[in-house]
Formats: C-alpha cells, structure tokens, sequence
C-alpha cells in the first residue's frame, strides 16, 4: 500500500491546521481578556474593581468628601489634609508626624481612622462584636495610596488594621486588632495581631508578587477578611496590591494582583495569642510608618459575602 502524500495535500493540511491553532489562539486570548476586564456590575462607586460582592451590613465611602470634616472618619494626631488636582479628580495629602515607639526608637507615622459606634467589649469579652453586630465584619477596605521620603526603610510599611477597637495604655485589651503589611522591603510583607495594645505578632508571608512600597510612586491595597460558613473556626486574610493602579485621568485601572494570604485558625498561636479574631470590629486603620508624607484617594470599606 502507497503511504506517501501528495505535496499539494500535505500543504494543505498543515495551512488548515496552523489556521485552527490560531483561531484557537485568539479565541482563548478574548476569553482571557473578558475574563481581566472587569463588568460595571462588579465595580464599586469609585469604579473599583470588587474582589468580593457586597452584602448588607456597615460601609464607608470617602469618595469627594472632605476627609478633614467627614463623620466617621478621623486622620490621627488631627494632622491636617490639603487637596490636590489630579487628572479628571483629586488626591489628598497629610505629613506624617514624630512618634515614640514602644521599642524605644524615634521615627514618624500617618494614621487614618474608619470609625464605628462605642466600643462596649474586648476580644476577651467580645460576643462576636466589639461594638455592634452592624459593624465591619466580613470586609473589603480599599486604599490608594502615595508615600513621600522612606527615611527608615526597616519600618517603612502601610499597615491595614481591621476588626479593631480603642488602642489606650489605659485598657490595652481593646485594641482587639489583625493587620496585613505591605513595606519597602520583602521581609516585611505580613500577618499580625495586636489583641493587647502595644504587643504585637507578627507572621512573616511569602509574597505573590514582587511589589514593594516605593518612594513617590502610587498603589492599590485591598484586604479581604472573611470567614466560610463551612469552617466557622477560620478566618481567610488576603492583601491584594495594584502596582500600576490608574489611567491619564486617574480612574482605577483594576489590575489587582494577591500579594499574601494569612488563614487565623482558633488555637493556632502567631506567639502571643491564639485566639481567632472572627468579631466585628469598632475601628478600622490605615498605618503608614518610616516616612514623611502621604497621598491618599479611593478609601471605602464594607461588607461583603464570602465565597461559598
């Protein structure tokens, strides 16, 4: 039997075949790319991609309001903002001021405040809240954010704190606290507890992306904390990060990456403390320490609905 193919064929069947790879090819490219262009129905207010679908509960939304006069809302040491133009909108600026840390060293913090109603317990006393069972306690909180002059790039971090209360030497205990990290150096992407004013644990993350905190230059952070009806004795923590965060107009370009991800599991201790924090939080912090100034914009948080 005759196996050998007449050349004109053979040219015809590899053209066919090269023409289906590439319209597979670009039918996969439209499928990736639907998939990384967010829907209207999935952004928030501020055009920002939603990580999560919101559910009912508390939410806060800076949106154009004036962050020095804004209920709820408080910059700590009343350290002033001044606008600023930027594109089609505005950004927000405020300096740092001189802070005298527990460990005996000298250097400067920012701290911006989401606040809820009055705090009535502790995470010793909680009952699944520390000031009401509306407040925060599935959440997204979004930031973007610019920093000035990192003089201390051994501290220089943005910090987001949630599920919190008062921080006071008075009553430590209601500080109540969990944060994620993101700094100016790999080592200082993590996981802490600050349960007890000022004793924190911390837990080193490898990161998912290489992004760092960088003089001058803007970013997205997002951290998402909730807990699975499946596993009630978890709760999952993500900080996601856009390091190329906006358009010339300044509207969210959305290209959220997950930069670590910490699950608080009940007894597993982080040092100090092995108490899961799962509670609905009074206050809820945006830190930013070892550096001069900040810019901020797009800074919302609420509730969400946890994946199945």
């Amino acid at each position: 039997m005759n196996n050998s193919r007449n050349p004109r064929s053979l040219f015809t069947l590899i053209l066919l075949a090269a023409t289906t790879t590439a319209i597979g090819t670009a039918k996969d490219a439209r499928a990736a790319a639907s998939l990384e262009t967010p829907a209207a129905a999935e952004l928030d207010a501020d055009g920002v991609q939603m990580i999560l679908p919101s559910a009912q509960g508390t939410s806060f939304r800076l949106g154009t309001n004036d962050p020095n006069k804004l209920d709820g809302f408080a910059i700590e040491n009343k350290q002033p903002a001044k606008q600023h133009p930027f594109g089609a909108s505005t950004y927000w600026n405020t300096n740092a001021y001189k802070l005298d840390y527990s460990d005996g060293n000298v250097g400067k913090t920012a701290r911006l405040h989401i606040m809820g109603g009055d705090q009535k317990f502790s995470w010793r006393t909680e009952k699944g809240f520390l000031s009401s069972a509306s407040e925060l306690k599935n959440q997204e909180v979004t930031v973007y954010v610019r920093v000035h002059d990192i003089f201390d790039p051994e501290r220089a971090m943005v910090t987001l704190k949630i599920r919190g209360g008062d921080h006071t030497t008075a009553n430590g205990d209601l500080a109540s606290c969990t944060m994620m990290t993101i700094g100016a150096l790999v080592k200082n992407t993590m996981f802490g507890k600050e349960l007890t004013h000022p004793s924190y644990d911390y837990v080193k993350l490898a990161p998912q992306t290489q992004a760092l905190l960088k003089d001058n230059q803007w970013i997205g952070l997002k951290i998402v904390s909730y807990a699975q009806a499946a596993d009630p004795t978890k709760i999952v923590n993500q900080l996601y990060v856009d390091t190329s965060p906006f358009d010339a107009d300044a509207k969210p370009l959305n290209n959220w990456e997950l930069l670590s991800e910490y699950n608080d599991t009940e007894g597993k201790s982080t040092g100090r403390y092995s108490k899961l924090a799962d509670w609905s939080g009074k206050q809820t912090t945006v830190r930013f320490d070892g550096l001069s100034s900040i810019d901020f914009r797009l800074l919302s948080a609420r509730e969400i609905t946890p994946p199945n």
